[in-house]
């Protein structure tokens, strides 16, 4: 596993709710804070729906200098049927730019995109075959 400290990377953990707007995150060291200023719902896949998949899809973002999502995988999800979906809408996702010494510098974010299903669709989830919610781990540093 290629070490994250030798990109010069800030690591910031974030927990984003899927209906909050703009974020502020930061972990509990002295760390730059990251505002989130663009915040993209994901899609629910329409098979996802009509399953009755529910879930959180842990994504890591390399975000530029500019603020913009160079960089989006994910790191854990229990439904991978949720994964694509997640990651779209995650790198449509702006962030103020971290400034270190007065210069920009990118940033390496954890977040959780959630998938909860609608009301009208409630009654689907724990179906048979379906992905059922399970809390992501927490981030350690």
């Amino acid at each position: 596993m290629r070490s994250r400290v030798s990109h010069g990377a800030i690591f910031v953990a974030i927990f984003l709710a899927l209906g909050s707007g703009s974020t502020r995150a930061q972990d509990s060291g002295s760390k730059p804070t990251l505002i989130k200023i663009k915040d993209v719902k994901p899609i629910y896949p329409p098979k996802s729906l009509l399953a009755g998949d529910e879930g959180v899809v842990l994504v890591e973002l390399k975000v530029g200098a500019s603020g913009t999502v160079a960089e989006a995988r994910v790191i854990w999800s229990k439904c991978p049927a949720l994964n694509a979906a997640a990651l779209m809408a995650a790198r449509a996702w702006e962030f103020e730019p971290v400034r270190i010494n007065g210069r920009a510098t990118e940033s390496l974010v954890t977040a959780p995109v959630e998938f909860r299903l609608p009301e009208r669709f409630k009654s689907r989830a724990g179906r048979s075959g379906a992905c059922k919610w399970v809390d992501p781990p927490r981030p350690t540093h």
